[in-house]
């Protein structure tokens, strides 16, 4: 079985394909990096493939990995984290005005696009912050209030999903086009500030290692 991590032909040695990709993971380690892509006979796995017993005692002739540093991952999801954010705010923004149209199951359908985003922001975020790149109190020390946004953040989101409850969709908007837009560039500019720090982490990472 061939073994390319990195685009690097390796010398490991495995019979299947889970004992490949734990030789090449403890490999990748050694440099203080993870492994974040892997094909199969020139086929990408998935996580659902990965995690599949059946699919880990698979035999293969090539196995291609990528590796990368977790603070390139944790900058990397920093970045887009804050792209969906604002693509979020603009999609309560369009829902308000439906809403104020009287469009409201339009409207409610936008909301709930937006709200699926703020949740899959706050999983990737918080899942990002287990690499332990960088710790939330490292991210107050260098003067970024993160905790403070996303404090400003629950607050806001109760107060929509209260609304949401109530059925009020004059709340409803008015949350989504006066109140939620300097909560949503509060919480954005803590992310790319958070962003910005990892860069420079992620710099040194790439640096040391080559």
């Amino acid at each position: 079985m061939r073994i390319v991590l990195d685009d690097r032909e390796t010398t490991l040695l495995a019979d299947t394909v889970g004992v490949a990709l734990k030789e090449a993971a403890t490999l990748a380690g050694k440099s203080g990096r993870m492994i974040v892509e892997i094909e199969v006979d020139g086929i990408a796995w998935c996580e659902e493939d990965l995690a599949s017993p059946e699919h880990a005692k698979r035999q293969a002739s090539e196995i291609r990995l990528a590796s990368a540093h977790p603070a390139e991952l944790l900058r990397d999801t920093l970045t887009h984290a804050t792209e969906a954010v604002l693509n979020a705010e603009q999609i309560q923004r369009d829902a308000a005005k439906l809403l104020q149209a009287n469009r409201e199951s339009e409207g409610m359908q936008q909301l709930l696009e937006a709200l699926s985003i703020w949740n899959a922001v706050q999983s990737a975020v918080s899942q990002g912050f287990d690499l332990r790149v960088l710790t939330r109190d490292e991210a107050r020390a260098a003067g970024i209030d993160f905790d403070g946004a996303v404090s400003e953040l629950d607050a806001r989101l109760r107060s929509l999903r209260d609304a949401m409850q109530s059925k009020d969709t004059t709340a409803v908007s008015d949350c989504l086009m006066y109140e939620f837009p300097a909560t949503a560039r509060r919480f954005a500019e803590a992310l790319a500030a958070l962003a910005l720090a990892v860069s420079g982490i992620a710099a040194k990472a790439t640096a040391s290692s080559k």
